[in-house]
């Protein structure tokens, strides 16, 4: 096979790209444990914001409230692609949902301004609920968030007061948790992350996986890593030399081309952390991907638990663009994901 970028880049040395069973918390656990996601009604998934609606005769986009079940964000995009007969980059979705879950999120397709408007369409675990004629394609990061509605399933030696435990998990969610990116976004088994270093070492990329979900899936490793020292190390709080967003939360690089703008005790414990990775790092500069940055801590918005049944909570709660719900349940205590993959 022709040679791969990777081919002419120094070969990745030790430490591998290995995912822990769970990355540090600052605060003891909430609960000794818990389950979730045993069926797709128990991890609703809602994205919030959405295409604004345009004018039937200047539209050239039609927007789809796409409700689905136990099926992936790209595969509903696929088959929207060959229900419109366009290509699937044509398609546009603000963001991946969780495939073993019922979710609900938009969707755009191409369409002529003096086409009236179709039938909503439906396929095998989707169906489109609605439908309106939008001037803009909807792109990734366009939303404002997602709201998600989970069912905690608590084993017996945890249950006890209930209420109690329901009441902790709100207080717990009021404070900031780690920004973590969660075990699905590097795959089940981290197997993006395995795909990575076998591409690099001269495999071909897995099908319907480009170089720029893989690459992605490399940085939010090495962001998760440079937290989980931050938690460990300096904590959430501000420190001196730190880069703030406009919230006022410190960040740390999502790695690329360019000069992390991290400062005292912070690029402190980042060139400690990296340094074992420089030869990975180098490479995923010559991909030509560039340096941005992540806040390292997370507030949850509209949290609300209570007791659901004799064995389980009800959590419901809110979050900013590219946040994921399994961090903020691993800030809680040791979390099992009940189906069998977790991509």
């Amino acid at each position: 096979m022709p040679p791969t970028l990777w081919h002419f880049l120094p070969r990745m040395v030790e430490p591998p790209l290995t995912l822990p069973e769970a990355w540090p918390q600052p605060e003891p656990s909430v609960l000794p444990a818990l389950a979730y996601g045993g069926a797709p009604e128990d991890f609703v998934v809602e994205e919030l914001g959405g295409p604004a609606p345009g004018a039937l005769t200047d539209a050239h986009h039609l927007a789809l409230w796409v409700e689905k079940r136990g099926r992936s964000t790209g595969a509903v995009a696929a088959a929207l692609a060959a229900w419109r007969g366009c290509a699937p980059q044509d398609v546009g979705f603000a963001g991946q949902k969780d495939r073993q879950a019922l979710t609900r999120q938009w969707f755009t397709v191409p369409r002529a301004v003096a086409e009236p408007l179709p039938a909503l369409p439906e396929g095998d675990g989707w169906r489109a609920l609605g439908a309106h004629p939008t001037l803009k394609k909807w792109r990734r990061g366009d939303h404002t968030g997602n709201a998600f509605t989970l069912r905690l399933e608590l084993p017996p030696r945890v249950r006890g007061d209930l209420g109690a435990l329901a009441a902790a998990v709100e207080e717990r969610l009021a404070a900031p948790v780690p920004n973590y990116f969660g075990p699905q976004r590097f795959g089940a088994g981290g197997g993006n992350l395995k795909a990575l270093e076998a591409w690099r070492a001269g495999a071909p990329l897995p099908r319907g996986r480009s170089r720029g979900f893989l690459l992605s899936a490399a940085r939010a490793y090495v962001f998760n890593l440079l937290l989980a020292a931050r938690v460990q190390q300096l904590g959430l709080a501000p420190c001196d030399g730190d880069h703030l967003d406009e919230a006022g939360v410190p960040t740390a690089p999502l790695w690329g081309r360019g000069r992390s703008v991290s400062a005292g005790a912070q690029a402190a414990l980042e060139a400690a952390v990296l340094a074992p990775h420089r030869a990975f790092l180098d490479a995923l500069e010559h991909t030509g991907v560039r340096q941005d940055r992540r806040p390292l801590a997370l507030r949850c918005a509209g949290v609300h638990c209570e007791v659901q049944g004799e064995t389980a909570l009800s959590l419901a709660l809110r979050l900013p663009p590219g946040c994921y719900a399994t961090t903020a349940l691993a800030a809680l205590g040791p979390a099992t994901w009940m189906p069998a993959e977790a991509a």
